[in-house]
């Protein structure tokens, strides 16, 4: 019997680097634009949640003040939410004191629906300039672009969607969707299943920035992070 129970141990011992091996390594960042939509959002939240996913949502002012509700349930989903701009304005060209009040205001209907303070912002179009990020920093915003972009807004390049994902998803890339049609929904729920099945592993941008180390600054543009191979 003592010798069955030395050889369960060192058996146990064994298959514990094992399991370490098979951990996923590999990180992927879901982010999610232009929301929150009603119905859609709700849909697509549901498709996150069996998939025990958690993404960030960069969200829009005027587009809180229609969806109240969803932005709570994005929330309390624990789904990490930005800013998208108050209007969907491109703000590259803005002054300073006018792109300061879009962000608080944007910043404000945030809270006001869900009573989180939001950390990250991402310029509609991606387009900043030196007088925005200044007005980012000022509101405390990381400025958060994205390394994939399968342009899923774009009804004449949904055919593209999936391919693009799958083809640009790599270790610590941030992959930009939109949570505004039906197609893209469901392309980002195809997407998670392939991805995972893969080895990837979901997370919010601060997560993923937290696994490598890096603190997201005010005022900093950040695209992705460095893969854990270098």
């Amino acid at each position: 019997m003592k010798k069955l129970f030395c050889l369960l141990a060192v058996l146990a011992l064994l298959a514990q680097p094992l399991r370490a091996a098979e951990e996923p390594k590999c990180y992927l960042a879901l982010t999610f634009d232009d929301g929150p939509s009603g119905e859609l959002t709700e849909r697509l939240l549901e498709g996150l949640a069996e998939r025990q996913v958690h993404a960030t949502f960069f969200v829009c002012g005027y587009r809180i003040a229609e969806f109240p509700d969803t932005l709570s349930h994005i929330a309390a989903a624990g789904h990490e939410i930005g800013l998208h701009s108050s209007n969907h304005d491109y703000m590259q060209k803005m002054d300073y004191g006018t792109a300061l009040r879009d962000l608080t205001g944007c910043a404000k209907a945030v809270e006001d629906a869900c009573g989180v303070r939001a950390r990250l912002f991402r310029p509609p179009g991606g387009l900043y300039g030196d007088t925005l990020l200044r007005a980012a920093k000022d509101a405390g915003l990381s400025v958060v672009l994205w390394s994939v972009d399968p342009c899923d807004w774009n009804e004449a390049a949904w055919d593209g969607v999936l391919p693009t994902v799958l083809s640009e998803a790599h270790d610590g890339r941030i992959i930009l969707m939109h949570d505004l049609s039906a197609h893209s929904v469901t392309c980002a729920l195809q997407a998670v299943d392939r991805l995972q099945a893969q080895g990837y592993t979901f997370c919010t941008v601060s997560e993923l920035a937290a696994l490598r180390g890096t603190a997201l600054l005010p005022g900093e543009v950040y695209t992705g992070f460095p893969p854990l191979d270098g």
